[in-house]
């Protein structure tokens, strides 16, 4: 895990959103808790869903065919 882009993402989040405060510019953010922590939640799920699919792939790519652009010349769906 890179904490360094992780502190940074959080860093900038504040940076952002205290300038949206300062200058009085509508953030693009929920202003309740609720709008927060739903966007936290689809963000979070967002990341699992990708981390479980990208190890579901590389433990069933000996059953992938590939993508039909991709097979060999003279094959079906190749590129002659």
């Amino acid at each position: 895990m890179n904490y360094v882009k992780i502190l940074a993402g959080l860093v900038l989040s504040f940076v952002v959103g205290l300038a949206c405060r300062k200058f009085g510019i509508p953030a693009a953010s929920p202003p309740v808790l609720s709008g927060a922590l739903l966007v936290f939640m689809m963000s979070s799920g967002y990341w699992l869903v990708d981390r479980y699919v990208a190890r579901r792939a590389a433990e069933n790519k000996r059953h992938c065919g590939g993508h039909a652009l991709d097979a060999a010349p003279g094959q079906a769906g190749g590129r002659q």
